[in-house]
């Protein structure tokens, strides 16, 4: 299993999720996002979330949302991590 982080490199959420999956010693993949408004918005009409970080779970070719920093610190709660 592997975390997708589509962040920006100045969101302090963004920075904040990927420093706790490392914590934790998950591996997750930053995508960052900061080039391209545009691409942007795609990400949060296909994931349909509003605000960065998207983190999405990946397991083979399953992709399942996560959600955000909030979200993503209660999967790992959930997890036992």
């Amino acid at each position: 299993m592997i975390y997708l982080v589509y962040g920006i490199s100045d969101c302090p959420s963004c920075l904040r999720a990927c420093a706790d999956l490392m914590d934790k010693g998950v591996e997750y993949v930053f995508i960052n996002c900061d080039f391209s408004k545009t691409y942007r918005d795609k990400l949060k009409v296909k994931f349909n979330w509003s605000t960065f970080p998207i983190i999405i779970e990946a397991e083979h070719k399953e992709k399942s949302l996560i959600g955000g920093y909030v979200q993503l610190k209660e999967h790992l709660s959930n997890l036992g991590l």
